[in-house]
């Protein structure tokens, strides 16, 4: 396979990569979109995996994050959807792609950028999509006290930012350990700084009172594949499952990986679902082949 460095430009500058399958034509694409305080490595095999199988595959770091640029850790309700927009414009235009049969991918946080796009009419060419660990509210998983805390450094940081153009920071709580059951893993992620340590304070309006992918996942009737993690000690599966019924899509499924963290494609079950997700893609986008193309609203 082909495998090129990019970068995006705009309002920041996004790190990305694109997969290409060894022979030439056109094919069909995949946007990745990584979950919060990681990077475009979390989904370690899969984009090979995907190129091999015949696809396109654009993986790109969110502003803030890996290594594009902006305030490290940070994530706005506009950023989140322009990086996405932005991502998958690049994606399309290239001439390797089939620009009717299109998919994105979303993990964790990731998740919310996906279903947000998926609610926009640039999505009117997508064919499918996989959401992996998908929360309800992230603010579920953030006690009361934190939430407080997080409110009120927020709330002083505030004069700082508008003084200086500086970001203020927390300690970011989430380490290897509660993203996957294995030690091998846990030690890979430590060595490749798949982690941030440290999130913006500014993130607290978009994460803390904004986000909700039960409620953006009512307008989206894309053909969906959930896939939560039996073991996620970050999102639960009952959480998963509530954006899966909130799907207005006919033809979704919802699967739990067993003995999996909250970080599948780098865990135990990584090659499980890798396949599960190349062989899902595969069957909506090759149907979609020879399919009506949507029409101009």
């Amino acid at each position: 396979m082909h495998v090129e460095d990019i970068r995006i430009p705009g309002s920041t500058t996004l790190a990305a990569k694109l997969y290409v399958p060894q022979e030439e034509g056109v094919f069909p694409g995949i946007l990745l979109c990584h979950g919060f305080a990681s990077c475009k490595e979390e989904y370690m095999a899969l984009p090979h995996a995907l190129a091999q199988k015949g696809f396109a595959v654009l993986s790109f770091d969110f502003s803030g994050h890996g290594e594009s640029t902006g305030p490290r850790g940070y994530v706005s309700e506009h950023s989140h959807l322009d990086d996405t927009l932005r991502a998958y414009q690049t994606l399309i235009d290239r001439p390797e792609v089939d620009l009717n049969r299109t998919a994105l991918i979303g993990h964790s946080l990731g998740t919310a950028a996906v279903l947000r796009f998926l609610s926009t009419k640039v999505s009117k060419h997508v064919q499918a999509t996989v959401l992996l660990a998908p929360m309800h509210q992230i603010r579920q998983s953030v006690l009361g006290i934190e939430k407080q805390a997080y409110f009120l450094l927020s709330q002083a940081a505030k004069p700082w930012l508008k003084l200086t153009g500086r970001h203020s920071y927390i300690p970011y709580k989430v380490t290897a350990k509660d993203i996957y059951t294995s030690t091998e893993a846990m030690a890979r992620a430590k060595t490749q700084k798949l982690l941030m340590t440290s999130i913006s304070v500014h993130n607290y309006t978009y994460l803390m009172e904004k986000q909700d992918n039960v409620l953006y996942a009512q307008h989206v009737s894309t053909p969906a594949l959930v896939i939560a993690a039996e073991k996620d000690s970050l999102i639960p599966t009952v959480f998963s499952k509530a954006v899966y019924d909130a799907l207005a899509s006919q033809d979704k499924e919802f699967h739990i990986l067993q003995g999996s963290g909250h970080s599948m494609l780098g865990d135990r079950q990584a090659k499980e679902v890798t396949g599960m997700i190349c062989d899902w893609l595969s069957q909506r986008l090759q149907s979609a082949k020879d399919a009506p193309l949507p029409q101009e609203a």
